[in-house]
C-alpha cells in the first residue's frame, strides 16, 4: 500500500467527522439574551418577555422555503409553581408562532406574527426579525409574589408539525430539528414586588 494510500485511508473518516460537526454546530440553536419584566408606563398590566436566538437556517430548510413551504417558529414560555405538598403546577405556559413565507412571483419573503405581517427583499433581514422577540405580553399578573417558589423557561422551535404531510413524513435528518434547549430566566425584584 503506498503512503498516498495509507494517508487517505487514515484522514477520510476525521475529514467527514469534522464535516458531521460542522453541520450539528450550524443547527444549534441559542438563546443569546432572555428577559421577564413588569409592564412598562401605559401598557396593559402583566409580565412582558423580550427574547433573542441565534442559528443558522440549513440549506435543505432554506430549499423547502424556496419551493413555497412556509416555515413555522415557535416560541413557547412557561411559567410554574414550586409546591411542597403537591406536584408543581403551571401557573401560565404559552406560544407565539412567527410564519415566514417566500413568494418566487415577487421574490420576498413574508414574516407574520401575531396578526401582523411585514415583506422584506432577503432571507437575512426577514431572519433577523424572527429572531428578536420584543415585549410579548406572556402574563396577565403584574407580578409575582414569593418568586423563590416560581420558575420560568423559555424555548426557541421550529415546528415540524406545521409543514406539509408527506414533507413530515420524509424528514428523516437532524437539519429539520432546529431546536434550543429551555431556558431559565431570573426574576427580578421589578416583578417580583407589587409596585407602591
Amino acid at each position: 500500500m503506498t503512503l498516498r494510500a495509507r494517508l487517505l485511508r487514515t484522514l477520510t473518516p476525521l475529514l467527514l467527522g469534522v464535516g458531521f460537526v460542522a453541520s450539528a454546530w450550524a443547527q444549534e440553536v441559542g438563546i443569546m439574551q432572555s428577559s421577564l419584566m413588569s409592564a412598562k408606563p401605559g401598557e396593559k398590566p402583566g409580565l412582558y418577555l423580550s427574547v433573542s436566538v441565534e442559528f443558522d437556517l440549513p440549506r435543505v430548510v432554506e430549499d423547502a422555503l424556496l419551493r413555497g413551504i412556509a416555515l413555522y417558529f415557535v416560541t413557547d414560555f412557561t411559567l410554574e409553581r414550586h409546591r411542597w405538598y403537591w406536584l408543581d403546577k403551571t401557573q401560565n405556559e404559552t406560544s407565539l408562532v412567527s410564519r415566514l413565507s417566500y413568494s418566487p412571483l415577487t421574490r420576498q419573503y413574508r414574516v407574520s406574527r401575531g396578526g401582523l405581517s411585514q415583506s422584506f427583499d432577503s432571507l437575512k433581514d426577514a431572519l433577523d426579525v424572527i429572531k428578536v422577540i420584543s415585549d410579548w405580553r406572556v402574563s396577565d399578573k403584574p407580578y409575582l409574589s414569593e418568586p423563590e417558589n416560581y420558575e420560568a423557561e423559555v424555548r426557541f422551535r421550529l415546528d415540524t408539525q406545521q409543514l406539509p404531510l408527506p414533507m413530515q413524513v420524509n424528514i428523516g435528518n437532524n437539519d429539520w430539528n432546529l431546536s434550543s434547549d429551555w431556558q431559565g430566566l431570573v426574576l427580578d425584584q421589578r416583578i417580583t414586588t407589587p409596585k407602591e
